[in-house]
């Protein structure tokens, strides 16, 4: 679950919790005028990532799904939104 998307100088941080026996995590990113966007997979134990393509001025909404092999985690489809500096 996604818990922060916070702004940062150069991108948006995001952090999120843990989930046990996730390999990956994927990051999803969208607009007020588009859908889901894969943005990156995160391997390993690793829960934050800091979104250096966001562009400033633009609102994006965040969501995470976890993954291990072929199963992916269902995600909060209302996400979390932060405005990059």
């Amino acid at each position: 679950e996604l818990l922060e998307a916070a702004p940062l100088n150069k991108g948006i941080s995001l952090t999120w919790s843990k989930i046990p026996g996730a390999k990956s995590y994927n990051i999803y990113r969208k607009t007020a005028n588009s859908t889901w966007v894969l943005v990156t997979t995160i391997s390993g134990a690793k829960t934050n990532y800091v979104d250096t393509s966001a562009v400033s001025g633009v609102k994006y909404t965040y969501t995470v799904r976890a993954v291990n092999g072929s199963y992916i985690s269902n995600y909060n489809a209302a996400g979390i939104s932060c405005t990059a500096k």
